[in-house]
Order: C-alpha cells, then structure tokens, then sequence
C-alpha cells in the first residue's frame, strides 16, 4: 500500500496493524493517531463486509488505546478526507486544557511541540505489547 505524501508529510510513520498502517501526527500538542486501511475504498460505505468488519475492530481498538496512551478527556474519531482523498481514520486525544479546546483541531491548533524519539519508541511498543503492532523505524 502506498500513502499519500500528505500523510507522510504531516506523521511519523508508527507501524502496520493487519491491512493497516498506524501513524502519529507530528505535532505533539495533541495526541494524534492516524490509521490507515489498506483499501481501494475511499468512502465508509465503499467498503465490503470484511473491510468493515476488521476496520470497526481496529478503531476500537486503536480508539481504546489512544484514550489510555493520552489520558483523553474526549476521543475525537473521524473520516473527513477533504484534503487527502486516500481513506484515513483521524484519533484525537483531547483534553479540556488542550491548544484548542472545545474547537477542533483542525485550523484551531496554533501551538506546536516535536517528539522526542524515546516518546515515539515508547508508543510503538505500548502499541506493539496491546495491538501486536509490527513497528516502523522510518519516523
């Protein structure tokens, strides 16, 4: 599978889940996970049964452990695909004290902070240990 470069340009690259690549948004003021299915669908309803099914499973999954990760407040989970037409899963850990709160991230996220590499290792391996993440080291 091929990501788009707006992806690539915008995330560190984490991981593959099954059928899945896990990335990290760069802008480590908000908690922001972004999994991407390996799929010619570009809409929800574009997906066949299987599709769905394991996508449904992964976003719980990914959605249960981003809450945790970043002890969110709230868990922002979306599809948009505006900008970047290739199917994509948006998980935000927000905070009632975060950048933006209660706007969106999205044209409201003024502040920015870089990771560290131990915090990006640290989060494949929760990811790896809960999820059975295979990791990336091309962050």
């Amino acid at each position: 599978m091929t990501l788009d470069p707006q992806l690539l340009s915008d995330c560190h690259l984490i991981g593959t889940l099954d059928r899945a690549t896990v990335l990290l948004n760069r802008n480590a003021c908000v908690g922001w996970l972004i999994l991407v299915p390996a799929t010619e669908a570009v809409d929800w309803h574009e997906l066949d049964d299987a599709e769905h099914d394991q996508l449904s499973l992964q976003i719980r999954a990914l959605s249960g452990f981003t809450a945790r990760w970043f002890a969110a407040d709230k868990l922002n989970v979306a599809t948009l695909g505006n900008v970047v037409r290739q199917m994509h899963i948006h998980l935000i850990a927000r905070h009632y004290d975060d950048a933006c709160w209660p706007q969106p991230v999205w044209g409201h996220l003024t502040e920015s902070r870089e990771y560290a590499a131990a915090e990006i290792e640290a989060l494949r391996q929760a990811l790896d240990t809960e999820l059975g993440l295979t990791p990336a080291h091309a962050a």
